[in-house]
């Protein structure tokens, strides 16, 4: 990381931020410094972070295949209206990791949050696919027809169809993310998929019980497969406190530490996700305090460079080359 702290060790990687949705909404661009929202390319570079990953979200929207892709055609036209030396780069196969690695410079990542833009229609997954789409999550928290969801009342698991799609994921090269869904699907698929356990933004539900967050034996399980819990900085996710701060985050971090072992940790922010942020990370330049309260914990540096970005960079490493 760019702050002094950390040098020498591996890259600085966010799992998970919904800039781009609000980029698009709030008529502003991802490639420019923005005083709106918690981050934008410049202010990543400010930050310190090396690779990002941009999630698309239709959420509840009636026309969620043509809404990713209309996010994906805004992406594509102010990515390209940069001239090449300013554009960060866009992972999209292995020769662009590779090349991000060598180059070091910022790397970016799309992923579907939510399969709801598949709309029940495999040959989508493979249209979005070939748009640069590399990570997907099954559901956004509502039930759906390839899974249930973290708010589901009826935890029915994953269905036929999300078998398939994780199939197809496999095939193509789109790595599963297992954030949003219901318990009995989370299990579910942490067992059919082949791939490494991906959970790109959660917290510890003993820490905090929201349906959105990890249970001991759900962790456990990231653990049995090889896999990545990146910590969100979701107030609500975090504790009960009505103002939480990155001191309330580092109970969580702690925790994953002593029960699940340090690599296994990554950072998933959902910056831009999030209506509200910690009292003292308020967007993605407040994280090297984040990084100086880690350290005056006595978490040693290489620890600290596996959690910002170390074992999210093994995990990608395997699955995108």
């Amino acid at each position: 990381m760019k702050n002094g702290i950390l040098s020498s060790y591996w890259p600085v990687i966010d799992g998970h931020a919904d800039t781009l949705v609000q980029a698009e909404k709030e008529g502003r661009s991802f490639f420019r410094y923005s005083t709106r929202g918690h981050l934008d390319l410049p202010r990543l570079r400010q930050a310190g972070i090396d690779l990002q990953v941009l999630a698309i979200c239709a959420g509840k929207r009636q026309d969620p295949y043509c809404w990713a892709e209309r996010l994906l055609a805004f992406w594509e036209r102010e990515y390209q209206s940069l001239p090449p030396h300013a554009r960060p780069i866009w992972i999209k196969n292995a020769g662009d990791f590779l090349r991000w690695e060598r180059e070091k410079g910022i790397g970016v990542m799309l992923g579907l949050e939510g399969a709801e833009p598949l709309e029940e229609n495999l040959d989508n997954l493979e249209k979005l696919y070939a748009r640069g789409i590399r990570i997907l999550s099954l559901t956004w928290n509502h039930p759906n027809a390839f899974a249930s969801g973290s708010s589901s009342q009826n935890d029915y698991g994953l269905t036929p169809l999300g078998k398939e799609a994780i199939r197809l994921a496999e095939k193509l090269g789109v790595l599963l993310d297992l954030s949003h869904l219901a318990p009995k699907s989370f299990r579910e698929a942490i067992f059919f998929s082949r791939q490494p356990a991906f959970v790109s933004h959660a917290n510890i539900y003993d820490l905090c019980p929201h349906p959105r967050n990890l249970t001991a034996e759900q962790i456990k399980a990231v653990v049995e497969k090889e896999g990545v819990i990146g910590l969100t900085f979701y107030p609500d996710f975090i504790s009960k406190k009505e103002r939480p701060g990155c001191a309330e985050w580092l109970s969580h971090l702690r925790y994953l530490l002593q029960e699940a072992g340090v690599d296994y940790i990554a950072l998933g922010g959902d910056f831009d996700g999030i209506e509200k942020t910690l009292f003292d990370l308020r967007e993605v330049r407040d994280l090297p305090h984040l990084v100086s309260m880690m350290a005056a914990e006595g978490l040693t540096r290489e620890t600290i460079a596996k959690v910002l970005g170390g074992n999210l960079h093994a995990l990608f490493k395997k699955a995108f080359t």
